[in-house]
């Protein structure tokens, strides 16, 4: 091993970095990456997320399985009328949705999940963005996801947290010093989209949030060597909860993933498999690194 790479390996502790965006619903999708590198003998090391990606990084890094994560969004039914908010703030109460993970997180904290996990929430007082990696995890999970109008902000040691999608809802700058490898998946491509798309209240707060959040997803997307978006995901709403619907959108992640891993991506996974092929104009690598 020469020097130089002796140094990167102190310099990036971690082989894989993932990074989930948030996306609502959406975020079934990435419950299917995980499934497929699951399959392939793929684990990562260390996981950034927004909103609903940090919630499905926060289970996975718990040690739950795919299918396992894929459960606990179809049965919580976070839009149920048991999690109506009764204040001005949003439709769904906040804390009402964390006592879901209760059972799942019994130790509540950063600490006692098996691999390190970075969370991005919006500090409203501040107008900044704040990184959550140790302490209380469900707070840090609520306060992530607390999209707007839709979840009541998340009040916590005297300050108000609001979604972490509004100022960096693919947050790869968390992790990308830290791993030497780094594969993410974002939900929001930004499309042009005709009139009749905007059927009702819902379909214009998801687009205005996609508009709004876009500037430093755009900066933040070519960070990883692999960044995907799931073929049809730009069709779906953060908000088709139903169960059908959910598992739908897990299944287009995972077939996303196996197609574009079946082709140009079979290089890239080789590579993080173990194996020592040729570089190819796509797979981006640090300057002056190897291939580890």
């Amino acid at each position: 091993m020469s020097i130089f790479t002796s140094e990167l390996f102190k310099s990036k502790p971690y082989r894989l970095g993932l990074t989930l965006s948030g996306g609502g619903a959406k975020c079934m999708a990435h419950i299917g990456l995980l499934q497929y590198l699951k399959e392939q003998g793929v684990e990562p090391d260390i996981i950034s997320g927004a909103s609903g990606g940090a919630m499905v990084g926060a289970l996975h890094s718990a040690g739950y399985a795919p299918e396992e994560i894929l459960d606990f969004f179809v049965s919580t039914k976070m839009f149920s009328l048991k999690n109506l908010s009764f204040n001005a703030l949003g439709l769904i109460d906040s804390a009402k949705i964390a006592k879901n993970f209760q059972p799942y997180f019994p130790e509540d904290s950063f600490e006692s999940l098996k691999k390190p996990l970075y969370v991005v929430a919006t500090d409203l007082n501040k107008a900044q963005q704040t990184v959550f990696n140790s302490g209380s995890l469900i707070n840090a999970l609520t306060a992530s996801s607390a999209y707007p109008a839709m979840f009541t902000p998340v009040k916590w040691q005297g300050t108000v947290y609001a979604d972490g999608g509004i100022i960096n809802n693919y947050p790869s700058d968390l992790i990308h010093d830290l791993c030497r490898h780094h594969i993410g998946m974002y939900l929001a491509p930004i499309m042009s989209r005709p009139s009749e798309h905007f059927a009702n209240t819902f379909d214009v707060l998801d687009r205005v949030f996609q508009i709004y959040s876009s500037a430093r997803q755009f900066a933040n997307i070519n960070l990883p060597e692999v960044s995907l978006a799931p073929e049809g995901i730009e069709d779906c709403s953060a908000f088709m909860v139903k169960p059908d619907q959910l598992k739908s959108i897990y299944e287009m992640g995972y077939n996303s993933c196996r197609k574009y891993f079946e082709s140009e991506g079979a290089q890239w996974l080789s590579t993080i498999k173990g194996g020592n092929p040729k570089r190819t104009s796509w797979f981006k690598l640090p300057i002056g690194s190897d291939t580890q």
